[in-house]
């Protein structure tokens, strides 16, 4: 049985101290295969927090992963983010923006939906781009047909149920639909705050879209800090089992 835990917008610089220390001795101690971080390890993109977010991962006993969030490009340093937008995290987290990890039954892709600028004034909101889309789904295609695929991403493909569809990340149908063409099983993503799950219709082969809450950060809204622990059984269909964070230690939901 493959375990992942998927772990979201970190925001070093607005971090909470007790929950990250929290936090990591919980990975530590239940060692799933993969962490799968899926973006805003910083707050603003600095040298120190992203040394600070590196420290953090490599301080985990488990393998990661982990894809760039729209606060992991600089917004106070024009020309780089113009320029070389991801030369921070390529030097201090991972030389891939969307890396790859896999074992005998799951693959997991990471996809850059964060850039410097796009065709709207909220540089905040997502673009899966065609040319990285396309990039993604040949890397899908050559996987083995068994083999369970996973996509990480900063930003979200699906609003919460009843919740307005504004400022969706650009693209986003569009992905939903190649990745169920395409055998995706689950989407991991973050940049709201807030957690939850859903599929963009009821017919089977739907990827199920998971929404993480702020890992460690004090920037929450509404929601405690929490996490996602992910099983995937014999028949390769996930489990999600949500971890939130009391106050004191991390427990199951209600």
């Amino acid at each position: 049985m493959t375990r992942l835990a998927h772990i979201t917008d970190l925001h070093f610089g607005a971090e909470d101290n007790a929950v990250v220390e929290a936090l990591r001795r919980e990975l530590n101690a239940d060692r799933p295969d993969l962490v799968a971080v899926s973006g805003d390890l910083t707050q603003g993109a600095r040298i120190s927090e992203f040394r600070a977010a590196k420290a953090f991962l490599d301080s985990l006993t488990s393998p990661w992963l982990a894809v760039p969030g729209n606060h992991d490009i600089s917004p106070y340093n024009l020309i780089e983010r113009f320029t070389d937008p991801y030369r921070r995290w390529r030097r201090e987290i991972s030389p891939e923006t969307a890396p790859a990890w896999r074992d005998g039954r799951v693959a997991v892709f990471g996809l850059n939906s964060a850039h410097r600028m796009a065709l709207h004034w909220d540089f905040s909101r997502g673009w899966v781009t065609r040319r990285r889309l396309g990039r993604l789904l040949a890397a899908l295609d050559a996987e083995p047909p068994e083999r369970v695929r996973v996509v990480v991403m900063h930003h979200p493909l699906l609003a919460a149920e009843g919740a307005p569809k504004l400022n969706m990340t650009v693209g986003a149908e569009r992905a939903l639909e190649r990745f169920a063409a395409h055998g995706v099983s689950l989407v991991l993503a973050g940049h709201l705050h807030r957690g939850y799950m859903r599929t963009l219709t009821t017919e089977i082969r739907q990827p199920l879209v998971v929404q993480g809450a702020t890992a460690t950060s004090w920037r929450l809204r509404g929601e405690p800090n929490a996490y996602n622990r992910i099983h995937f059984g014999p028949d390769g269909e996930p489990e999600i089992h949500p971890r939130i964070w009391d106050g004191e230690a991390w427990r199951d939901p209600d």
